[in-house]
């Protein structure tokens, strides 16, 4: 079955050239060095259509870097996003302009993704108005149908952002996003700003929208808990790299990989009772001067020197279970 989105081999550079002063000081006799930060590194996964694929890791992995690059927000360094089993790159204007519409971001801040300038009703009906997907006499009805789709006030459609709550203005982001017909949701730490209780609100909002319109999601997140009941499978990231990928309820029962298996002993369970937490030592290395081999390995407990000096390649070691670590042999 041919994927609904495939990543392959997808890497992100950020630069930040010298400038002119940094030059004439290198002519000089100066060292300045182009700054370069590996936000994501030869990440290659695939979804299938209805799917909901967790994306987890810490701060800086660059999980978002990665939801960004999918949606199209940031251009890949390499490597190429296939859409349907045709690649972006290969794509006409057309082919392109429908990829856009068909994946949607939803981000983590509700307030600064909308403009404070714009009624709630410009917002969700500009884009499907500016795509001829409606015409500006629908604009007022078909707002009302996206904001009762999301459990929200029509009626309310007048005001400004500012005037409402956290988890009402993530659901008109939520709307603004369904507006265009997506197939594709990426969701940026799309609950983190928010209460507990309306990140519950909001999960069984998202999983009613999977059902209702037979959405696939990339859900990004760093809250374990959450990643555990929404998503089919889970990709654990580290610097860039995608280092195991399984089943969720696998990866829960034992992750494979020596990152996985520290990420997921620390994270809080009530119904492990009394425990001592021992976080994972050190501190996460900068990208802008990876370790080499294993990107873990100044972390790792089980290291050895063949960690050190060559990266792991991401492989399957179990059916159905992939992971990048020299420590794992193949099983049948």
């Amino acid at each position: 079955m041919t994927a609904l989105l495939d990543i392959r081999n997808v890497s992100k550079v950020f630069r930040t050239p010298l400038d002119g002063a940094e030059k004439l000081a290198n002519l000089v006799g100066a060292n300045n060095r182009e700054i370069r930060v590996q936000a994501t590194d030869d990440v290659s996964l695939s979804l299938n259509r209805g799917e909901v694929l967790g994306v987890v890791g810490e701060s800086g992995c660059g999980k978002s870097t990665l939801g960004r690059t999918v949606a199209g927000i940031h251009e890949a360094t390499s490597g190429d996003i296939v859409w349907k089993g045709k690649a972006l790159s290969q794509m006409t204007s057309r082919e392109r302009k429908a990829y856009v519409l068909a994946v949607q971001m939803i981000f983590q801040d509700p307030f600064s993704s909308l403009n404070p300038r714009k009624r709630i009703v410009q917002a969700v009906s500009e884009a499907p108005v500016a795509h001829g997907l409606i015409s500006r006499r629908e604009r007022d009805d078909y707002t009302v149908e996206m904001l009762n789709r999301v459990g929200l006030d029509p009626s309310l459609r007048d005001r400004f952002p500012h005037q409402f709550s956290g988890g009402q203005r993530q659901r008109i982001g939520i709307a603004r996003a369904l507006a265009v017909n997506p197939e594709f949701l990426v969701c940026d730490e799309s609950i983190a700003a928010l209460d507990v209780s309306i990140q519950a609100q909001i999960i069984n909002l998202f999983m009613d929208l999977r059902e209702e319109l037979d959405l696939t999601y990339m859900f990004i997140s760093h809250d374990l808990s959450v990643v555990r009941h929404i998503s089919d499978r889970v990709a654990i990231m580290y610097l860039g790299r995608v280092v195991e990928l399984a089943p969720t309820s696998e990866l829960f029962a034992k992750p494979l990989h020596p990152y996985a298996e520290a990420l997921l002993a620390e994270a809080p369970d009530l119904r492990a009772g009394k425990r001592t937490f021992h976080p994972i030592k050190g501190e996460v290395p900068s990208p802008l001067n990876p370790p080499s081999g294993c990107h873990f390995h100044p972390r790792c407990p089980q290291a050895t020197e063949i960690c050190k000096a060559v990266k792991p390649e991401l492989r399957e070691v179990a059916p159905g279970r992939q992971a990048a670590c020299h420590l794992l042999s193949d099983a049948a």
